[in-house]
């Protein structure tokens, strides 16, 4: 796959967070409800975000092409995740680290969490849109939690840490489960030492259905693809095991049938 892995050290606990002066900033705040226990949930910019990167919306041609597919209209900064519960300590998450390594989001200034903030209206393509205009929409939620792992705890989110051609969102899930408590972003199970990243709609699938029939990955021809990659997903009461298939593209004669079947190549443990 052509986006680079992601550090080994963001699994199961919080990265330290990074320096950054200036005020905290709510970016969005949430009650939601965990094994029974009502908690407060906060996305937090440390310091004021920037909305002037290639994403935001002071170039809105470019926010709406493929590299910011999922992040437009953006802000960028450094953020963590604060969890407050009644009887227990607060904890924080920083996530700008889990954007590291990441093809089309990652800052020159250094690594950088990126959110969307407001949303792309249907009709940006097509008509003039003014930063002013884009200023005055709603905040895009984020905190939208789901169990995605099937450990019975609906209790995490997707954060989406890059964008990669055109239009694929890779994202990890960020929360808690019944096997860590503490926040941390979702591994597999044979891979614990590195945050999980699918594509969006390979953990909406996983989140309807444990096990999901075998899910698209790279197409044959995706921008000049000469193999195409599957993904085979399962949650196991809160397990995940994942396997990328990379296989031969068909090979069709001139009437369009196939002469060759697909082959399997190379299968990668995630």
């Amino acid at each position: 796959m052509p986006f680079r892995p992601l550090l080994a050290l963001l699994a199961l606990v919080a990265a330290p967070l990074l320096a950054a002066p200036g005020k905290d900033v709510v970016r969005e705040e949430r009650r939601v409800t965990i094994g029974g226990v009502q908690e407060v949930w906060r996305l937090v910019w440390r310091g004021a975000p920037r909305d002037d990167g290639m994403c935001g919306p002071q170039d809105p041609e470019m926010a709406i092409t493929c590299p910011c597919s999922g992040v437009a209209y953006a802000q960028r900064g450094d953020l963590v995740l604060e969890r407050q519960r009644s009887g227990a300590a607060s904890e924080r998450m920083a996530l700008a680290p889990l954007f590291a390594g990441s093809e089309m989001l990652s800052d020159a200034d250094g690594v950088a969490a990126v959110l969307p903030r407001w949303p792309m209206g249907d009709d940006d393509v097509s008509k003039e849109v003014t930063p002013k205009a884009i200023r005055a929409r709603p905040a895009v939620p984020i905190l939208k939690l789901a169990d995605y792992d099937h450990d019975g705890v609906a209790g995490e989110f997707l954060l989406q840490i890059d964008a990669l051609p055109c239009g694929k969102q890779l994202m990890v899930a960020v929360g808690t489960s019944r096997a860590h408590p503490g926040l941390h972003a979702l591994t597999s199970a044979e891979h614990p030492e590195r945050p999980l990243a699918l594509y969006r709609w390979q953990w909406e699938a996983l989140a309807r259905n444990p096990r999901p029939a075998e899910l698209a990955d790279w197409p044959c021809g995706d921008h000049g693809a000469e193999e195409e990659t599957t993904l085979l997903v399962r949650a196991d009461r809160g397990a995940i095991h994942a396997t990328r298939v990379t296989g031969t593209c068909p090979d069709e004669s001139e009437n369009g049938s196939t002469r060759h079947a697909k082959k399997v190549l190379k299968r990668e443990i995630l």
